[in-house]
């Protein structure tokens, strides 16, 4: 053995290992107890814990989940909408619409997504089912308002079911897409053709971009 070998070790020469007294299928192990930082991160997260739950669920400075999600509401109503949400219910409200891309835009999804199924695509209608959207010819149809009154409530002969689905602006943006549909005159089954020519709906002054957006 070299003389490097037979150095002493110091105080870690007197330490000696203990094993604990417990045996499992000749696995022995050392006893090394747990370091005081971990007990310190332990004790730390049952005290954070604890203060979360008396903050978060039991003080009025953090808003309610019903709050939370009524701001997240109305945030995303304010992205999708903009002014339109603040504009009285009327035919001056379909008529911006009517006159903003963005909001016609979203009038057209829905009506593809939900009035197609019996208007067709186009509007051109369906035997049996829709009318034709795009002539002047309209079955309990005079105004602007009363596109929106039918998809709200339905038609007065309950062939056509109210859309409660859809929120005030939605049902506004379908009416102001659905009234520029009018004159396309697309092709579609004759039967569905129906109803009296009734004057022209008003126009909007010009189509700016009200979309805040």
């Amino acid at each position: 053995m070299s003389d490097h070998e037979k150095q002493p070790l110091g105080p870690l020469e007197e330490h000696t290992d203990e094993l604990l007294d417990h045996n499992y299928d000749g696995i022995q192990e050392y006893d090394n107890p747990i370091p005081g930082w971990w007990h310190l991160i332990f004790l730390g997260s049952v005290v954070f814990s604890v203060c979360y739950v008396v903050v978060w669920h039991m003080t009025p400075i953090i808003p309610t989940l019903e709050e939370r999600h009524a701001a997240a509401v109305i945030r995303a109503e304010e992205a999708q909408y903009g002014p339109l949400k603040d504009m009285p219910l009327g035919q001056d409200k379909i008529l911006a619409v009517m006159g903003n891309e963005k909001w016609l835009s979203a009038g057209e999804s829905i009506f593809k997504g939900t009035c197609a199924a019996c208007h067709g695509p186009e509007g051109q209608g369906l035997e049996n089912l829709g009318f034709n959207l795009t002539d002047d010819k309209y079955v309990h149809i005079e105004s602007l308002m009363d596109i929106y009154n039918i998809i709200k409530d339905g038609s007065p002969n309950g062939k056509m079911l109210p859309q409660s689905q859809f929120d005030e602006n939605e049902m506004v943006m379908a009416a102001g897409y659905v009234a520029t549909m009018r004159g396309r005159n697309v092709p579609g089954p004759e039967s569905q053709m129906v109803g009296e020519v009734i004057p022209p709906f008003p126009q909007p002054e010009q189509a700016e971009d009200q979309s805040g957006g």
